[in-house]
């Protein structure tokens, strides 16, 4: 499998003339085959969804490129779009309250298994980008004919084995480290959480709040008489977390994870990237991920 299974000359805008990821997305979408949007709004809708990360995910898979993941049951295989942009432009889904910027954008559709395209797709795309010619290749192109003969994007092996994104559950809440722990406890009741991650402002890891965790912050104040949320007072989630947190990179393989699950004895693992968490990974969704089928062989 190489990257001109899923990408063509017909689904490449190169040079893209455009301010925001938006933009960008939208100009993609009108190279999709007649009938896929009903009509202009339709399309001008979906580009807005996934420039801000309401459908599907934005993934920085360098500097200057991002990668939009989304799934679609109208497609009956993965179909890749490419857009590089002469200036950088606006890119706001990111987790982060600043935008970034990008020059290049990658938005891929999966008929299903998202978490699986993203395992297959992030490294080799990362590993492009991180050569200057790579770089060099993809941002100096002006037609999609350089892309297609001279870059050497589209002759990128994909792996068939997936890594651990394909199991990662994303983190849908995080907390500071000064957020005080009642807050955090109630949210871990509301939420049916069994774990709340604590970061940085740059959303690195500094520690984790498991349920385990809280019980043994509450048991003390409960023994006193006093309701164990008022009892907690001013501490805050740096007083509770355990700090010392074994993290796994979303581009190591599941067997790696799943080794280091039997080995340490744990029940999950958060994920990071470059540092940063992006989710969180547990017993079950590895070994799920290792007995599914990939989607090549289920065309087998």
């Amino acid at each position: 499998m190489i990257l001109s299974d899923w990408l063509d000359g017909r689904r490449i805008e190169v040079p893209l003339a455009v301010e925001t990821l938006e933009e960008a997305l939208g100009a993609l979408l009108r190279r999709a085959p007649e009938g896929v949007f009903a009509d202009p709004e339709s399309r001008t809708k979906c580009a807005r969804d996934l420039a801000f990360g309401s459908r599907g995910e934005v993934i920085r898979i360098g500097d200057e490129a991002v990668l939009v993941l989304t799934e679609d049951d109208g497609v009956d295989s993965p179909a890749l779009f490419l857009g590089v942009s002469v200036d950088p432009f606006v890119v706001t889904a990111e987790g982060r309250e600043a935008p970034g910027r990008a020059r290049a954008v990658v938005l891929a559709f999966a008929p299903d298994r998202l978490e699986a395209l993203r395992a297959r797709l992030v490294p080799v795309l990362r590993k492009f980008l991180a050569t200057d010619e790579g770089r060099l290749a993809l941002y100096a192109a002006r037609s999609s004919d350089e892309i297609l003969e001279d870059s050497g994007l589209v002759d990128l092996v994909i792996p068939d084995r997936t890594g651990v994104s394909s199991a990662v559950r994303a983190v849908t809440y995080r907390v500071y480290a000064d957020t005080p722990v009642a807050e955090v406890y109630e949210l871990m009741i509301r939420r049916g959480l069994h774990a709340v991650p604590v970061v940085g402002e740059d959303y690195e890891v500094l520690g984790v709040i498991t349920a385990g965790d809280a019980l043994r912050h509450l048991v003390p104040h409960t023994r006193s008489g006093r309701d164990p949320m008022e009892a907690v007072g001013d501490d805050v989630a740096r007083d509770v977390m355990t700090r010392s947190v074994l993290c796994v990179s979303e581009d190591q393989t599941l067997e790696e994870v799943a080794s280091l699950m039997v080995n340490r004895d744990v029940e999950q693992l958060p994920v990071v990237r470059e540092g940063e968490l992006v989710g969180f990974v547990t017993r079950d969704a590895v070994l799920h991920a290792l007995l599914e089928p990939t989607p090549d062989d289920d065309q087998a």
